[in-house]
C-alpha cells in the first residue's frame, strides 16, 4: 500500500465522502498548516536575507581596537 501511495501523481483525488466528519476536520487542518508553514518560510527567507544583507553591507565595520599591520605582519604565518 505504501508503495502504491509513493506512485501517486497530483491528478489522484481523494474520496471525501468515504472519510468520517471527525478525518475530514482533521485533514483540512493538516492541509491549512501545510500551506501557512511552506508560505511562511519562503516568503519570510527570501525578503528577511536579502533586506539584511542589504543593511549589513551599508553599515560600516567599526572596531575600536583595530592595528593596521605593516607587509611583514600581513604575511607572517
Amino acid at each position: 500500500m505504501i508503495s502504491n501511495f509513493a506512485v501517486m501523481d497530483y491528478t489522484a483525488f481523494i474520496d471525501l465522502n468515504s472519510l468520517t466528519n471527525e478525518a475530514k476536520k482533521e485533514l483540512e487542518s493538516f492541509y491549512e498548516y501545510l500551506i501557512f508553514k511552506y508560505r511562511q518560510k519562503s516568503f519570510k527567507k527570501k525578503k528577511m536575507d536579502t533586506r539584511n544583507f542589504r543593511e549589513f553591507l551599508s553599515t560600516p565595520i567599526k572596531s575600536d581596537s583595530f592595528k593596521f599591520l605593516n607587509r611583514e605582519e600581513r604575511n607572517e604565518r
